[in-house]
């Protein structure tokens, strides 16, 4: 190993973890030396694969192994949990979306960070591409004029299978439902475009279709705090799925995107140059790891170089915190109060 390598204790190789895992290999200034996977058959090949030591435990991980920075992928009712452990021994955290379910895990998790000094991040892949971003600025900077609707729209498909292939899939403790697993993206995205999340003036949820605790369909309405409106409409019963859409609009103008590609973004008068816009890439609409590497891989990058240089990373732990305050809302004001617990 270099010696200006990062070294990356990894949490959690399931399917997303392999993802993550895929983007490490692919990172030429951080290396994977340890992985920790509660089934030990998912570490040990994980770790023949990446060259890592196995561990089946995260306190055993933290205590024998020699790194700097843990990227977590375990289940999300867990991320606050498995991050503070981190924290605590003094290594800096990325944390698979959401940061968590329970937003007072969350509000625990970033006190300890901000007395650490460490750096914590989390993953939003669609914030990632340079087009997007810069459309972000220009809404932030006030290019659409005042903010008055912004509604994002999650269409997609998820199979019985899906659930049944692991317990904690569709659980309040673990994992919640479209809204808090798939709806999350655009739930950040829409809050990073138009500001958080003030008030759900309604919120519907139910379990339409699957077998599962909690729900896989959910329309809501909600203000933000810019004053804006808009809706969420969310589900995993729409075969065979559709690109995530967010529609933003104000009193000179309009955006749209679907995931990560902004699809139009016009201003009266004007000629807007986003610069150029990214390949398109795969998404999770019928198949959880049918999304592309490329989101990953810059978040990643990204959080490596926060650690090297004092920079903020693209989605700190505090940016996190404000889709699951939106989450949580959306969640009391359809009478749930269970999430996370």
């Amino acid at each position: 190993m270099a010696l200006d390598e990062l070294r990356i204790g990894f949490v959690g190789c399931g399917g997303i973890g392999q993802h993550h895992l895929k983007c490490w290999r692919d990172i030429p200034s951080a290396r994977v030396v340890a992985v920790c996977d509660i089934v030990p058959e998912r570490a040990n090949k994980a770790a023949e694969e990446y060259g890592a030591e196995p561990f089946t435990d995260l306190a055993q991980m933290l205590e024998k192994a020699e790194f700097e920075a843990v990227d977590i992928c375990t289940f999300s009712g867990v991320h606050a949990e498995n991050a503070m452990m981190c924290i605590q021994a003094g290594k800096h955290v990325m944390v698979e979306k959401p940061i968590d379910i329970d937003i007072k895990k969350v509000d625990k998790l970033l006190d300890m960070a901000d007395r650490s000094g460490l750096v914590l991040a989390s993953i939003f892949h669609n914030r990632a591409g340079r087009q997007i971003r810069r459309a972000n600025e220009l809404i932030r900077e006030g290019a659409l004029g005042r903010l008055i609707s912004g509604s994002t729209y999650i269409k997609w498909w998820r199979a019985q299978s899906y659930y049944d292939a692991d317990a904690w899939r569709g659980t309040w403790a673990l994992d919640g439902g479209c809204l808090s697993n798939q709806g999350i993206h655009a739930i950040d995205q829409l809050c990073w475009m138009c500001g958080p999340v003030k008030e759900v003036n309604y919120c519907h949820i139910e379990t339409a279709m699957h077998k599962m605790e909690a729900e896989d369909f959910a329309v809501a309405a909600l203000t933000f705090e810019t004053g804006a409106r808009g809706v969420i409409e969310a589900t995993t019963c729409c075969y065979p799925g559709m690109s995530i859409r967010t529609e933003i609009f104000g009193t000179k103008g309009s955006a749209v995107f679907e995931g990560s590609r902004v699809v139009s973004f016009e201003v009266q008068g004007e000629k807007v140059d986003l610069g150029e816009q990214a390949a398109d890439q795969t998404d999770g609409r019928s198949d959880p790891l049918a999304i592309g590497l490329e989101g990953h891989m810059a978040q990643l990058t990204d959080f490596v170089n926060c650690i090297r240089t004092g920079a903020q990373p693209m989605v700190s732990g505090r940016e996190a915190r404000v889709a699951v305050d939106a989450l949580t809302k959306l969640y009391n004001a359809a009478g749930i109060t269970k999430i996370g617990t």
